[in-house]
């Protein structure tokens, strides 16, 4: 009996692990197609030191090789931003394009149906006087998906949270 528990123990670690490693594709990420709503909070770059609440729609199209993501964000005021651009990930499933610029996918992990993926990029502040790393965190799941964009300075160990998107699908 010890025996045959042992064999399962081992072999649920093994898929467990064999699925962290699994690659993210774009068929993968198919799932995402439709309507989105929920909040968006903001703090940092908006005015350098209040956090902010936006109301976000978002509409998720399949453009054959990518998909094309529209966000319509609604500030306590009832004024509205709209942002549209693809996300993609590349072939070789190392890079992704989203927010019109590239990341290097650092980690994916998987859990059940919930996959969460890192993305990263250097560049500078908006402001183009400092040095940054960028941080984008992708946490999908059935009817959830929820962005998280983080910014860390040369001199910091940690990622500092500028914007978390939550989002159910419609």
């Amino acid at each position: 009996m010890k025996t045959i528990l042992s064999a399962l123990i081992i072999f649920f670690s093994l898929t467990t692990f064999a699925q962290m490693d699994k690659p993210v594709t774009n068929a993968e990420l198919k799932a995402l197609v439709g309507y989105w709503t929920g909040p968006m909070i903001a703090t940092g770059f908006v005015d350098g030191k209040n956090q902010h609440s936006y109301t976000t729609a978002l509409e998720v199209t399949d453009m054959q090789d990518s998909l094309m993501f529209s966000f319509t964000f609604t500030d306590e005021g009832g004024k509205q931003l709209v942002e549209k651009y693809p996300f993609r990930i590349y072939d070789n499933n190392s890079k992704l394009s989203f927010d019109s610029t590239q990341f290097e996918i650092t980690e994916v992990r998987r859990r059940g149906v919930r996959l969460t993926m890192y993305a990263e990029r250097e560049g500078y502040t908006p402001d183009k006087t400092r040095r940054v790393e960028w941080q984008d965190i992708f946490i999908i799941g059935p009817g959830i998906l929820n962005i998280t964009k983080g910014i860390r300075y040369p001199d910091m160990v940690d990622f500092s949270i500028l914007k978390r998107l939550t989002l159910t699908k419609k």
